[in-house]
């Protein structure tokens, strides 16, 4: 089965069934958008798979799953395969266990420290590194790059030039944070401010806040990492949003496996 009549024929399952409305009285991500957004994600996800060469889907982890919001998604489009949900959120992660059947991963604040129990095929992180600074999403992408199969695929987003403007709408920091985070933005192509406590009710000490990258700097860090090929940039794929990439194996100098 080729990667197009494989996502044709997940899309065709996701269509016809039901998404679980069961919503967790402790989760802050729910709103009028809720649902859409997880439907977002599949677009992504799906489109991201067709740039690369999957045909298979057997272990998919959601990171940041908090409680749901795209797993409760990936659970019909991927039915046959086992879905891992990992957060710093334990309440969250129990949730997904307990509702959707997923395998529980605690996350760690440093995400190198979480062992993960084997290879994805597809990791969705979603609205993870829009709140890390540059060198941690560094880090991050390359960690998770060794958890990946032999075609398996990174689906993350990111904060693109779309939200420069979009903080008229939505103030994501307080205004003088914002600055700091614009002038880094403008003079650097990246920029990024801590939260102070009473603005995340997910608030991590020196390492949670806001960023905003460029995509050419978010793909030339990625051009450093071994092992890997970027395979698509989206600007504002996510829910109208944020920016999707994909990054995946085979590394951009290797054969597709199976190719003479």
């Amino acid at each position: 089965m080729t990667s197009l009549e494989y996502i044709s024929q997940c899309y065709r399952n996701y269509r016809s069934s039901r998404i679980d409305d069961n919503i967790s009285p402790n989760d802050a991500m729910f709103n009028e958008w809720y649902f859409s957004v997880g439907e977002s994600a599949i677009d992504n996800i799906a489109l991201a798979a067709l740039a690369s060469r999957l045909s298979c889907v057997e272990r998919v982890l959601d990171l940041p799953c908090g409680h749901g919001r795209v797993l409760r998604h990936i659970t019909k489009f991927f039915p046959e395969a086992t879905i891992y949900a990992c957060d710093l959120d334990v309440d969250g992660v129990r949730f997904c266990e307990k509702t959707f059947g997923a395998m529980p991963i605690p996350s760690l604040p440093k995400l190198e420290n979480v062992v993960f129990p084997c290879a994805f095929d597809v990791i969705w992180v979603g609205s993870l590194f829009t709140h890390m600074r540059r060198e941690t999403i560094k880090r991050s992408l390359l960690y998770l790059s060794r958890y990946l199969s032999p075609c398996g695929i990174i689906v993350a987003t990111i904060h693109g030039r779309w939200v420069e403007h979009a903080y008229e709408i939505c103030r994501y920091i307080g205004e003088d944070r914002w600055k700091k985070i614009m002038d880094e933005y403008r003079s650097g192509g990246y920029g990024y401010c801590d939260y102070i406590k009473e603005e995340s009710h997910a608030y991590i000490e020196h390492s949670y806040g806001v960023s905003i990258i460029r995509p050419h700097i978010i793909l030339s860090d990625i051009e450093e990492m071994p092992g890997v090929r970027v395979l698509m940039y989206r600007e504002r794929g996510w829910a109208d949003h944020q920016d999707v990439v994909v990054v995946g194996k085979p590394a951009y100098n290797e054969k597709w496996p199976g190719m003479k």
